[in-house]
């Protein structure tokens, strides 16, 4: 106890407003695995103490030397397709909700980038960082004592898989999440490993091993299609950080992809290899389609449509719907599906100045990491791009909320003296 508290003494600052604003932060990112429920309350507190907190002209300065112009008026901007595409649409619920869903574009900006640099310390970033992966674990473990509870109950192995397994959260956002974690332990692992002990490296590396496990029961495809291509570009990384160590990381890539193999092939629901076909009238064909596919199709079509505007923020569901039947396809009404490509939704609903806006918004990590040559940072884009190909993360809190603070808390970090992860 008394080390906690020496940590948190250290931790404070002479900004009573930033320490306040702290505990929030850390409460965010410890919810954020577990419920987005709480993320907008929290980001209204923020967005009220950094209002009664004054000092404009400071915070003005402090946005500028965080990259702020033009970095964070892109990352602000992205709010922008909602509320454009609001005047447009004919489904005003859906479009209110969507705005919901980008609050934090808004919020983080204005929040973590209007805060100096000299204010934050490692420290701060560490534990935040450090509380997400916990909580990531942690939640983890619940749904594996689900699953092996529900397993032993039904004898149905069906609940240590995909939507069974992550019953209460969408599984694509929940590989999202482990992804990241994996990742900011092995970037831990390579920069501290010497300076570790034996039982804490063995312990890291077993967490690892649980996060790939874990990861392949979510059995989100493109999860596991991101781990294994994220693997490799860090295994890169790696090599050329500690080109002494080349042998022990393709060892442990070649362990990662070897499991993965093994587990997909032994696995008893095999999403890998289920047949990709667009059917037309479902009582044609027995085989169960890849949806993904014919959705993709369908939106295509709406887009061409509706350029060079759009459809309207709230549309999009309706029209990819409206297309999809009009092709012969079936896909349940009650269960609105939208184009499962952020960039080809953002077309359509917002048209190209949607795109263009969104494009933008992806710039920044791309171009900060390069400027910085942080593989963080990079990291976050290359998640985000390889995640949107196939999801739009933006249309739900579990995805905006990640990205929009994720990228702005690395945003800050790579101007704290010391941005290395805590030793």
């Amino acid at each position: 106890m008394s080390k906690i508290h020496h940590l948190f003494q250290s931790l404070q600052t002479p900004d009573a407003f930033f320490n306040i604003s702290f505990v929030l932060m850390m409460l965010m990112m410890a919810l954020l695995p577990f419920t987005t429920f709480f993320m907008w309350p929290i980001g209204i507190l923020l967005l009220l103490l950094w209002v009664f907190k004054g000092n404009w002209r400071e915070k003005w300065e402090n946005f500028k030397a965080n990259d702020g112009i033009p970095y964070g008026f892109f990352l602000m901007g992205i709010i922008l397709i909602p509320i454009l595409g609001f005047i447009n649409s004919s489904n005003t619920d859906i479009a209110w909700r969507t705005l919901e869903c980008y609050l934090w574009f808004f919020f983080a900006p204005i929040i973590f980038l209007t805060t100096s640099p000299k204010t934050w310390k490692k420290q701060h970033l560490s534990i935040l960082f450090g509380l997400f992966s916990i909580s990531v674990i942690v939640y983890l473990v619940t749904l594996f004592v689900r699953g092996f509870y529900m397993t032993f109950k039904t004898g149905d192995t069906s609940y240590m898989y995909n939507n069974f397994f992550c019953y209460n959260s969408h599984h694509a956002y929940t590989a999202l999440y482990v992804n990241f974690v994996y990742l900011l332990i092995f970037y831990y692992l390579l920069h501290n490993q010497e300076k570790l002990k034996k039982s804490q490296v063995v312990a890291l590396y077993l967490i690892e091993l649980f996060l790939a496990i874990g990861l392949f029961c979510v059995y989100s495809r493109a999860g596991i299609l991101t781990f294994l291509i994220m693997q490799l570009v860090w295994a890169i990384y790696a090599i050329c950080l500690k080109p002494s160590r080349w042998k022990i990381i393709l060892a442990i890539t070649a362990f990662v992809f070897g499991l993965f193999a093994v587990m997909v092939i032994t696995s008893p629901t095999n999403r890998f290899t289920e047949e990709a076909i667009s059917f037309r009238h479902r009582d044609k064909s027995k085989k169960k389609p890849d949806a993904r596919l014919i959705i993709w199709q369908a939106s295509k079509d709406a887009t061409i449509e509706n350029l060079p505007w759009g459809v309207g923020t709230g549309d999009g569901y309706e029209v990819v719907m409206d297309k999809y039947h009009e092709n012969g396809y079936w896909l349940n009404r009650n269960h609105p599906y939208n184009s499962h490509n952020q960039f080809l939704f953002a077309l359509l609903t917002n048209g190209i100045p949607g795109l263009i806006l969104i494009l933008l918004y992806f710039f920044t990590p791309l171009r900060l990491s390069i400027k910085h040559r942080d593989i963080l940072l990079l990291t976050i884009f290359l998640l985000m791009f390889l995640n949107c190909l196939v999801e739009c993360m933006f249309e739900r809190r579990a995805g905006a909320d990640f990205f929009a603070i994720m990228i702005c808390l690395f945003m800050i970090r790579v101007r704290v003296p010391d941005n290395s992860l805590p030793e």
